[in-house]
């Protein structure tokens, strides 16, 4: 997959993440000292969403996603999750459109916001395989990151990063807040919900944590022109960045840090 790799969100308790992600929401997971990682059922890129536990959790001016998206494969699967997060006590909105996409939305135990997105009608990039252990319908199962609702103090540096180094281009814009606030949405290759990412200015500024980076949002590239690229204009632009190495998975990756407390990673899948 390319597109949307992951994201890295924080947590009070890798436990009830657990109890919520894995066995009400289906996620095969992976549990590590201090963080949890959960996707599809080889815990594939562009599946993968990680948590790192954080006592008390990120209190809401430290948080920049405003929304994390998941895909399932139908609208039919909609109508499976409401009924299992009504089952299981867990509010959640009346379905919406975004853009011809049929979702809705819940909030975890520190009140972050996930959006679960049918995939029926979207191109691009695909969704990854069901879980066989799983507590969800393998038809239903949320497979896929969708789109994210990114929060930035400085909507126009964000904005040139994401074009300028990691090769997103613009796919349109929209009003929230009773018309008081745009949104920016951007997309990679074409690749559809897997790959957008939507960027607005809050009206208050989020604030950097003592504890340092946690949250990261991390996007994948095939291509080693496109990749070179980025290192190119980080160096002309004399942005710092850190270059990392994961032997096992065979990856190479940019990452680059911003000043209200956020990295943006891209990785080289070889």
């Amino acid at each position: 997959m390319t597109g949307i790799r992951s994201v890295t969100l924080a947590t009070k308790s890798l436990n009830q993440t657990i109890q919520l992600f894995h066995h009400t929401l289906g996620l095969n997971y992976k549990k590590r000292e201090g963080t949890v990682q959960f996707g599809d059922a080889e815990l594939s890129p562009g599946t993968r969403i990680q948590f790192v536990e954080v006592p008390g959790g990120l209190q809401s001016q430290y948080r920049h996603f405003a929304s994390i998206g998941l895909r399932i494969p139908s609208d039919e699967g909609l109508e499976n999750y409401a009924s299992i997060l009504e089952e299981n006590d867990i509010s959640f909105s009346k379905l919406e459109q975004l853009n011809g996409h049929t979702h809705f939305h819940f909030y975890d135990d520190m009140n972050q916001k996930f959006s679960i997105f049918s995939n029926e009608h979207n191109t691009g990039i695909g969704l990854g395989m069901p879980y066989e252990h799983s507590s969800v319908n393998p038809l239903h199962q949320i497979q896929g990151l969708g789109p994210i609702i990114i929060k930035t103090n400085e909507i126009r540096v964000t904005f040139t990063l994401l074009t300028k180094v990691f090769d997103f281009t613009p796919l349109g814009e929209y009003m929230i807040d009773d018309n008081n606030t745009k949104v920016i949405v951007l997309h990679k290759d074409e690749g559809g919900l897997g790959s957008e990412i939507h960027l607005f200015e809050p009206s208050s500024p989020v604030q950097l944590p003592n504890i340092g980076i946690v949250e990261q949002i991390e996007f994948t590239t095939k291509d080693a022109t496109q990749f070179e690229n980025a290192l190119k204009q980080l160096e002309r632009n004399e942005l710092p960045y850190q270059e990392l190495e994961n032997k096992q998975e065979n990856t190479h990756a940019l990452r680059i840090t911003d000043t209200s407390g956020m990295s943006f990673i891209l990785t080289l899948d070889q």
